[in-house]
């Protein structure tokens, strides 16, 4: 799903609105280019005629605004624009001087930027401020993690994610105030018992466990009996039959101690199988790292995964789930197997491979007093060995410090995507009014 940005372009009625216009479409499209899509507006030159163009514009449900003032402008123009999409994420964008027909030329949108600039903060408005010309990738790179995380917001504030149980282990950076969540984040939760899905995995269609089973066989070495291989696929089939009669983008199940200990079977290889299939999905209750992997899913489009920090070493992070890892995140010189877990206090089927080589963000959302910030580093997955001989790993050399990831760590859980998103991060808090906190 394409990114969706309106282009309020605004101007002056004695300035060259031409010339702005000129600079929008061009704008419109290098982010087409991107998979953007861009709703652009005619020039609005007096108040009225922008109040409208605003209001034109919400009927084609951007999820972020530009707003370019393609000359100078008198301010009221501008705000009788702004008050109409206030909601919407925010972008201020201006022109600096530009070569044209030989000279040197200004339509006054640098300053026209310069003299909004102060006053919406002191309004508390949260927005971005671009200044650039459309023909220079840098500007267009600022413009588009806008999009970005203007899209990454507004997926979120529609997001249906669901937590079978609570908080596994007591771990209390799982647990959450779901009103908060909802008001300041946006996802909804829905929850879940286990024995709603206990029972559903008992009922499952049974062909539908055998094709799981199949698939399964059919990815992976399975070092386990085929009546085990079941079981796990049984609680697959009843997630995904969860997530489709809730209407699910995403889900978590608290594993131990019910799963684990009571019904003999861990969450580990039906929640990769759900992610494989682009459901957000992770394990032990813990709904932060959840909504910080649809964050990054929303980003990236990408599968995404999670892991605990296990170990530091120098500059290298040790990021490794119990036994959750999507196939599709596999290092491709690995064997890809499904093990037993085969260690006290859990009992169930394991994902053993290490993950794909390259760069990466790791992100955790974290529940403040009445707020909530965002951790956030990037860095290189470097050559990893199975963590134990068994578990999914990935070995992170950071671009930021151990002592400052110390610093600020907020759990030991962290959601994992592949390139580099930390502009698109910070374009996210200013968004949502978080803190931003860089490893």
């Amino acid at each position: 799903m394409a990114a969706r940005l309106g282009l309020l372009l605004l101007g002056h009625p004695d300035y060259p609105n031409d010339l702005g216009q000129h600079f929008a479409r061009l704008c419109a499209a290098a982010l087409s280019e991107r998979d953007i899509e861009v709703i652009p507006t005619e020039p609005a030159t007096d108040a009225p005629a922008a109040a409208e163009a605003a209001k034109e514009l919400l009927k084609h449900d951007p999820e972020g605004i530009i707003v370019l003032p393609g000359t100078w402008l008198e301010g009221a123009t501008a705000l009788a624009a702004i008050r109409e999409v206030e909601h919407l994420p925010l972008a201020l964008w201006g022109l600096q001087m530009f070569d044209w027909e030989g000279k040197r030329e200004s339509t006054g949108s640098f300053v026209a930027v310069c003299s909004l600039k102060a006053p919406l903060e002191r309004m508390d408005y949260r927005f971005k401020t671009v200044v650039g010309l459309p023909d220079d990738p840098a500007t267009v790179d600022e413009l588009a993690s806008f999009a970005h995380a203007a899209h990454a917001t507004a997926r979120l504030k529609r997001l249906r994610a669901g937590l079978v149980g609570y908080s596994a282990m007591s771990i209390y950076p799982g647990t959450f105030d779901h009103v908060l969540l909802r008001k300041q984040i946006g996802p909804e939760v829905v929850h879940l018992d286990t024995y709603t899905l206990v029972r559903e995995a008992e009922r499952a269609d049974e062909a539908e466990v055998q094709a799981l089973a199949e698939r399964v066989g059919g990815q992976a070495e399975v070092q386990a009996t085929p009546e085990r291989l079941r079981k796990a696929c049984g609680l697959a089939a009843a997630l995904k039959s969860l997530v489709a009669k809730h209407h699910l983008q995403a889900l978590n199940v608290k594993c131990q101690y019910e799963l684990s200990q009571e019904y003999g079977m861990t969450a580990c290889l039906p929640m990769a199988l759900l992610a494989d299939e682009g459901v957000v999905a992770s394990c032990e209750g813990d709904m932060m790292v959840t909504v910080t992997q649809a964050l990054l899913h929303y980003l990236t489009a990408q599968t995404v995964t999670y892991g605990d920090i296990l170990d530091l070493q120098d500059n290298r992070l040790l990021l490794s789930a119990c036994g959750f890892a999507p196939f599709g995140l596999a290092h491709e010189g690995d064997t890809r197997r499904v093990c037993e877990f085969d260690y006290p206090g859990f009992d169930g089927l394991i994902c053993s491979f290490t993950l794909k080589r390259g760069p990466v963000t790791f992100a955790r959302l974290a529940e403040g007093r009445g707020d909530y910030y965002l951790v956030y580093g990037t860095g290189s997955g470097v050559d990893t060995d199975l963590r134990q001989g068994k578990f999914p790993a990935l070995q992170i050399e950071m671009d930021g410090s151990p002592a400052r990831l110390m610093e600020i760590i907020p759990s030991q859980h962290f959601a994992l995507c592949y390139g580099d998103v930390s502009q698109q991060l910070e374009d996210v808090c200013r968004i949502l009014g978080l803190r931003a906190l860089r490893v």
